[in-house]
């Protein structure tokens, strides 16, 4: 994982990171990634698939995935031809300060998609301005934070600019909008008994080549993907409500409050009681 991935709410960053990097099929991210700060992933060449939330998108140059904070998200580099990329992440606080130096509509309807293609004749510039914004970033110079802030704001204009052209809608293979499905039904159904059996049924699937499949495609196990939504939502409730933990283990889907308490400990690195006081 890179520098800033987290599981944790608590987790910040400085305002404002990008980076320039090259995978392939041998990258792992390993562990869930979720963080508590914005992020543009632009794919330069190369081709990659994205699992977001509960949502699977192939991505080709020129392709924009724009993430919320606290959503889940895992890349997957399908073939050994380096696939490079751009990572912007950013804070509230950062496009808090972009909005109120150049008015709220800007911002309005940013994150309104996930996935947004960067008509061709608008990739040079863009690009352009990313190198740019990287390396301003990186430079020691007095000046470089506001001239930072100031082509982070062209670059929100770029892309609102984008977000107007009409995009062509995507079109997954059949197993992929099956397993989509089945994403989904867990994301909504986590607070019940969901079973692989279930899970299964809702792609059509046999168990055993759903588990399988679920796997490939969204880089996530069926247990694994479900305790992790069972989780994030558990974590919200104890950073944001006054409600019991074991109360918040049964509303998360725990039926067993101790296996919730320990696979919380694997995951965060404390209990729920300390997760909360934190």
């Amino acid at each position: 994982m890179n520098d800033f991935a987290s599981s944790s709410c608590h987790d910040r960053i400085a305002d404002f990171k990008i980076t320039q990097v090259q995978r392939d099929s041998h990258f792992d991210m390993g562990e869930s990634h979720y963080h508590p700060y914005y992020e543009f992933y632009y794919l330069l060449s190369g081709q990659c698939r994205c699992f977001i939330s509960h949502s699977i998108y192939r991505l080709f140059p020129g392709d924009l995935i724009m993430i919320p904070p606290s959503v889940l998200h895992r890349v997957l580099y399908e073939t050994k031809r380096p696939a490079e990329r751009i990572n912007i992440f950013f804070s509230e606080d950062y496009l808090h300060w972009v909005s109120a130096a150049s008015g709220p509509d800007l911002c309005v309807g940013l994150f309104s998609r996930s996935r947004l293609t960067i008509p061709s004749s608008s990739r040079p510039q863009l690009e352009r301005l990313m190198t740019r914004l990287r390396l301003e970033s990186e430079s020691s110079d007095p000046y470089a934070p506001l001239m930072t802030k100031s082509l982070f704001s062209e670059l929100l204009v770029e892309i609102a600019r984008c977000q107007d052209v009409h995009q062509t809608p995507q079109f997954l293979d059949e197993t992929s909008t099956a397993i989509q499905e089945s994403a989904r039904y867990i994301y909504e159904h986590y607070e019940e008994p969901v079973s692989l059996a279930a899970a299964a049924a809702v792609a059509h699937m046999n168990p055993t080549y759903f588990s399988k499949k679920f796997r490939e495609t969204t880089g996530f196990g069926f247990k694994e993907y479900l305790t992790h939504i069972r989780l994030q939502n558990a974590a919200h409730l104890l950073c944001t409500t006054d409600t019991s933990i074991t109360e918040i283990a049964g509303i998360c889907g725990f039926s067993d409050g101790n296996y919730f308490g320990d696979a919380f400990r694997k995951h965060y690195g404390m209990s729920p009681r300390a997760y909360r006081l934190t």
